[in-house]
């Protein structure tokens, strides 16, 4: 038996973001699948316990709210070092990307991207300069490193100098909800239910995601206007919320500049559970996410499980991810953008291909196999320091 600590601090229920959902989808299926080892499951508040069942999950709250720079500091570096400590721990799985730096014990990362390297502006600068000093450490010091997308892999190589045979690829996946009967623009009384809660019953493209400068809502909503200009006649929900309360990280700026005929169809949403997400997504006339820079995309492969059209981005990891299965457009352009939108609404050839392409698509990414394949990394891990950790996942159980 061993004994396994990780980093459970972004599953908030009810504020679920992409790192949380990856934790909570993978953390859940890893101690379910292997009752051999006992877990330790560490917050940063008081724990969801009825999230993580079983007689082999202990869930630690650990002070303080770490949610500052310096306090993630105190969180990592002393409370978390103090409980690896006290429960003899093997093992320690962080998955936001960071380690402690005071503790002996073996560490495994999951960096899901760097973006920050790349455009620190993105982030507020004490969080951008906090992230540059604590993720290349955490690559380093890592007896292994996961990451979503071979492009992020490549990246961390580069960046960090961290080795391509240390780096294991553990791409996203996609929750049942989202692998229901599709809703479509015409499936009936349940399609027109979720447009009239959130469109005023017309027709939409949907973005979900976060409202953060890397996202591109400035361009999203450009785009929106001009598709609007030409003709277009299905409106714009946002779903997602602002990362940080504050005038430039979130799309209050970009709203500001659209001409009232074109703002009275665009839609926010807030945060969504999976199960309504899914609801929208499935009876969207199309997802169009064209961020900057992406780990992974995650809303891309549910909006593809969900039978939805994709019009999304050319840079980073979702070339990769999409693989041909969406519509790929330069997100600095657009007048591309909206003609991409304008091809959808109007095109139903078009829309019914991509929807066969995503669905096929989807059927590579689950949480299962990502749950697999990040078992698959500690279990290397493990055998770097002679931890057996050589049980398998019934093969049943790793689904497609």
């Amino acid at each position: 038996m061993a004994v396994m600590a990780i980093n459970t601090r972004l599953v908030i229920p009810g504020k679920l973001d992409g790192i949380g959902w990856f934790t909570l989808e993978t953390v859940q299926r890893i101690t379910a699948n292997h009752p051999e080892h006992q877990f330790h499951l560490l917050f940063d508040r008081t724990p969801p316990e009825d999230l993580f069942p079983g007689d082999n999950v202990h869930c630690h709250w650990l002070w303080p709210p770490a949610r500052r720079p310096f306090l993630q500091d105190l969180w990592f570096d002393y409370s978390v070092t103090r409980c690896l400590r006290s429960i003899g721990a093997d093992l320690f799985l962080s998955t936001d990307g960071f380690l402690s730096t005071r503790t002996p014990v073996p560490q495994v990362v999951v960096q899901h991207d760097l973006n920050f390297e790349h455009h620190p502006e993105w982030l507020p600068n004490g969080v951008a300069q906090h992230y540059l000093k604590r993720f290349p450490d955490a690559a380093r010091r890592a007896l292994r490193v996961a990451t979503v997308s071979a492009f992020s892999a490549q990246d961390i190589h580069e960046r960090y100098g961290v080795g391509l045979d240390r780096i294991d690829v553990v791409h996203n996946g996609a929750g049942t909800a989202y692998h229901t009967l599709p809703l479509g623009l015409d499936a009936g009384s349940r399609a027109e239910a979720v447009r009239s809660q959130f469109t005023d019953g017309r027709p939409y493209f949907v973005y979900v995601g976060t409202q953060h400068p890397r996202k591109n809502l400035d361009g999203l909503l450009e785009a929106f206007q001009k598709y609007r200009e030409r003709g277009g006649q299905w409106d714009l929900l946002l779903v997602g919320t602002a990362l940080w309360r504050r005038r430039g990280f979130d799309a209050r700026r970009a709203l500001g500049q659209l001409n009232d005929g074109v703002a009275s169809h665009v839609h926010q949403s807030g945060w969504l559970p999976q199960e309504e997400l899914a609801q929208v997504l499935a009876t969207a006339g199309g997802l169009v996410f064209i961020p900057w820079f992406e780990g992974f995309g995650i809303p891309m492969v549910e909006a593809f499980a969900a039978g939805t059209p994709v019009i999304h981005s050319n840079r980073t990891s979702l070339p990769e991810v999409a693989d041909g299965a969406g519509l790929e457009v330069n997100p600095g352009d657009s007048a591309a953008v909206a003609e991409a939108m304008l091809r959808l609404e109007n095109e139903p050839a078009l829309r019914q291909a991509l929807i066969e392409k995503g669905r096929n698509r989807a059927e590579d990414f689950s949480w299962e196999r990502t749950s697999h394949l990040l078992w698959e990394c500690m279990q290397k891990a493990g055998g770097d320091i002679g931890l057996d950790l050589c049980t398998t996942i019934p093969s049943e159980k790793v689904g497609a």
